[in-house]
């Protein structure tokens, strides 16, 4: 019998486990009660994964021994990966409390109380297995692991390479290290440590696992997203290896995979407030802001000092206009996590809205000091300050470009703000190839995104909208709307001069500027609802009733009133709300309309240049050209049916000559002149268009016929836009 169990251990230390298992079988079939037996099977369960049948084993070996400290450690672990905490404390303060200077037992306690959440005396656990053992690498590797939970995170690297002093072949404490590195945005020292800790142990998913974390790092998104997928097919019941998986995904623009990972991961692990969070970061990427921030609010319900949630939900607040409110949720997230580079930019962002460039630039600075690599930052440094940015930043820039992987993204920020530069320094090939491959770099990530602009469905809602709307319809809805003379709409296309216009009326004490608002466009999407039908607005236009539109009307005045119960006037500078002037007429009649043009040929510069956030149809010269014509023609159909005025502005005739301009609009709007409308870039007022910077300085006459400087590189545009001119 002795003999046998020899041949079974030497069997076992060898990792022939398929011929130990079988040798200690028999020897339970010939003595069932053989607690070495019990236990020593119960190990070789526990290392295949089977744990709680390997707690049944070794339960019955410590019944059968109960004062043997190693049956207890062991079993402690056994409960631990069957993720029964409670029995493996108890278990291993008994093997303790057998064996005071067992260390193993300390360092299972420690285990045990890390996945309690108990941190300070797993801390305390582990240190005493390390005073016990001072060589005692994985207890070191542990300590680390606990200490980074508690955010000491130097204190945690410390542990690691300690522990990798030790035993340089630990592959836990490479993989480890190498994560830890990583987030810290070290990403090139961590490379090599995920790399030996799969090397070490091919089959460890979780190395595998971090290793793609640092692969993502480096935007190297393929290698990246094998790394996962091997993990995988190793732990595939592991929620954090299907949510890293979704990350690489969602940073290839695949949203709707990405998506799909993440809600994996939850069904695995529903208590993950990283999970949550970066589920909520790819519904507002798909533009669902309102489940985003239930995944947001949800991520904070479970973990109310989880940083990155905080974040996320501010983002979605500021865009949404809620920037004191955006601004909070930044702040506490830097409370949390004072090296949140993400949020350093965000609050930036606020900043720069509110008029504060210099803070905003300070907030950047701050970021890239937390982050190196934040290329964002750099992308929007440039764009603010043009070819006053330094030198030093601009070789930065142009260094990120070299790069062998750098997202499409990334590269498409770096060519928007080299080409501001460029434009800045009067260097117009050089800018407009920057916004060639800005925007081709835009347009493929667009795509992968499944956010394609068709030009042809455009073309043909707008001539849906003409039909639709035609003197019949004016004057079947004559006298339904609202009468209130609140309402001012300063609409055209982007960069055609709306944000300055609005700037000049809004710098009047009884005026408020409300921005770019969705009004418009929600209130022309709740027609069907308001009369009982299923088809688009458009369709069911024909059909609406006085009650429809009074509905309509208060709900959109409402939510107007809320951003100025008191101003006479609130601006709504929404340029698409040409596309719902017909129906903005007939919800409010007495509103004013003002129309802002600029030569289409300036408009497609400023466009093609410009790094929007939204507007797919600008990456694109056919699309910008499709876009203006169709802006044009249905234009031309609303002077010639439109029931009410339409003032319309020339942005040449502004730059020319702004206190005529600024006269004739507060007299259109029915307020009595204030000289403030002709120092509109002294008023301080947020500002959330791509014009925030040029609305803070006096007019600029260099902006008019700005098109001649790009005529070799986009003449083929210009081309396209020759009709279009004449228009005008």
């Amino acid at each position: 019998m002795a003999g046998s169990l020899q041949r079974a251990l030497e069997f076992h230390k060898t990792g022939h486990l398929d011929q130990a298992e079988l040798l200690y079988r028999n020897l339970l079939d010939d003595e069932p009660n053989h607690a070495e037996a019990l236990h020593l099977l119960g190990v070789i369960l526990h290392q295949r994964g089977q744990a709680e049948k390997a707690v049944r084993f070794m339960r019955r070996a410590v019944e059968l021994q109960p004062n043997a400290a190693v049956m207890h450690c062991n079993l402690a672990e056994a409960y631990r990966a069957a993720g029964n905490l409670p029995e493996a404390v108890e278990h291993s303060q008994k093997a303790i409390r057998l064996q005071p200077h067992h260390a193993d037992g300390h360092n299972h306690l420690g285990l045990a109380l890390q996945g309690l959440g108990k941190l300070e005396e797993a801390v305390a656990a582990y240190r005493a297995a390390i005073g016990l053992r001072p060589d005692f690498a994985l207890a070191l590797n542990n300590l680390g692991s606990a200490l980074r939970e508690l955010k000491g995170n130097d204190e945690a690297e410390a542990c690691f390479r300690d522990a990798l002093s030790w035993n340089p072949n630990l592959a836990l404490a490479h993989s480890n290290l190498g994560q830890l590195l990583v987030e810290q945005n070290r990403a090139d020292q961590a490379l090599p440590h995920c790399q030996r800790a799969v090397e070490l142990n091919p089959n460890f998913a979780e190395a595998l696992s971090n290793l793609g974390n640092v692969l993502r790092a480096q935007d190297k998104l393929s290698e990246a997203k094998e790394c996962y997928k091997k993990a995988l097919t190793l732990r595939p019941n592991v929620a954090m290896i299907h949510n890293n998986l979704g990350q690489a995904l969602q940073e290839e623009g695949n949203l709707d995979e990405a998506i799909a990972c993440y809600r994996k991961a939850i069904g695995l692990d529903p208590r993950s407030a990283r999970i949550e969070c970066h589920l909520a970061s790819a519904l507002a990427a798909q533009e669902k802001p309102k489940e985003a921030i239930v995944h947001y609010r949800r991520a904070l319900d479970l973990q109310p000092d989880w940083a990155d949630a905080h974040n996320g939900l501010g983002h979605l607040l500021q865009e949404g206009g809620d920037l004191e409110a955006a601004l909070a949720c930044f702040q506490e997230a830097l409370r949390l996590k004072p090296d949140l580079a993400d949020a350093h930019a965000n609050v930036a962002n606020v900043l720069a809205e509110k008029g504060d460039l210099a803070g905003s630039e300070r907030s950047y600075r701050e970021a890239l000091k937390h982050d190196p690599d934040y290329v964002g930052a750099y992308g929007v440094l440039a764009t603010h300050l043009r070819d006053k940015l330094p030198e030093a930043d601009v070789a930065i820039m142009r260094q990120f470009l070299q790069r062998d992987h750098l997202s499409d993204w990334k590269r498409a920020l770096l060519h928007h703000g080299l080409a501001h530069i460029h434009d800045a320094r009067k260097e117009y090939d050089e800018a407009g190839e920057h916004a060639r491959k800005a925007n081709a770099y835009r347009k493929e990530t667009w795509h992968r995104e499944g956010k394609v602009y068709n030009r042809n469905d455009h073309d043909g809602f707008v001539s849906f909208l003409i039909k639709q709307f035609q003197p019949a319809f004016f004057q079947r809805v004559q006298g339904w709307g609202l009468a209130t003379d609140v309402p001012v709409f300063v609409l055209g296309l982007p960069r055609s001069g709306t944000t300055l216009l609005e700037q000049i009326l809004a710098s009047h004490p009884r005026v408020h500027g409300a921005g770019e608002l969705t009004l418009g466009k929600d209130s022309f999407d709740m027609v069907p609802a308001q009369i009982g039908r299923t088809e688009p607005p458009a369709v069911v236009m024909p059909v609406v009733t006085k009650k429809a539109l009074q509905e309509i009307g208060k709900v959109h005045l409402n939510k107007l009133r809320e951003f100025s119960p008191q101003a006479l006037r609130i601006v709504d500078k929404m340029p698409d709300n040409y596309l719902w002037l017909g129906f903005l007429s007939a919800l409010f009649p007495r509103a004013k309309f003002i129309y802002s043009r600029r030569d289409v040929r300036d408009v497609s510069v400023s466009c093609w240049i410009t790094n929007f956030k939204q507007i797919r149809w600008a990456c694109d010269t056919d699309d910008l050209a499709g876009r203006i014509k169709s802006h044009l023609r249905i234009m031309d159909h609303w002077r010639r049916v439109l029931p009410v005025p339409l003032l319309e502005i020339d942005y040449e005739e502004t730059v020319a000559d702004i206190e005529a301009v600024a006269r004739r609009m507060i007299d259109f709007v029915g307020l009595e002149w204030d000289p403030a409308c002709i120092k509109f870039h002294e008023t301080q007022r947020t500002v959330r268009t791509a014009s925030l910077t040029q609305v803070r300085q006096p007019i600029y006459k260099g902006s008019v016929e700005r098109w001649r400087l790009y005529e070799k590189t986009l003449g083929p545009l210009f081309r396209a836009l020759d009709g279009a001119v004449e228009t005008i």
